[in-house]
């Protein structure tokens, strides 16, 4: 398998041992550090990690502070590599909404894509597969693959 970026919200159900989707989330992740390739993260991840982590419960967050949201991150980013973004990404996601007509909020999961293509990463896991673009030489996956 190639290696695989891991979408927020497989993130956040990594670390919510709670969440009815955290086995799913480990069990898809195991298997792709069992195949050999590396499954990493991108910055936009662990922004929109925050976001969730920090927002009340009562409005889909995880109510968690500051601290707890800080140690979770560090932790995260021991334990996957982050892709770096390098300046094309801009271009890649230029393109990506134009050739998609991509407009308001779906235009976040398609600098995800951008930066996947800018880094050479050809495989996305997320339990939302249908928020992404069709995109040429992007594979996206749900955590059943």
């Amino acid at each position: 398998m190639p290696d695989c970026l891991l979408d927020t919200n497989v993130l956040i159900h990594l670390v919510s041992i709670d969440a009815p989707e955290h086995a799913a989330a480990t069990a898809a992740v195991g298997r792709i550090l069992a195949s050999g390739a590396k499954a990493v993260i991108a910055a936009q991840s662990i922004y929109e990690f925050w976001s969730v982590a920090t927002r009340p419960a009562t409005v889909n967050g995880l109510g968690w502070s500051i601290e707890r949201a800080r140690s979770t991150v560090e932790t995260l980013r021991a334990r996957f590599p982050i892709l770096h973004e390098p300046p094309e990404v801009l271009d890649i996601w230029l393109d990506l909404v134009v050739a998609c007509n991509l407009k308001g909020k779906r235009i976040h999961d398609a600098h995800l894509l951008a930066t996947m293509k800018a880094n050479g990463v050809s495989t996305l896991l997320t339990f939302n597969t249908s928020d992404f673009p069709a995109a040429p030489g992007i594979t996206i996956l749900a955590p059943e693959f």
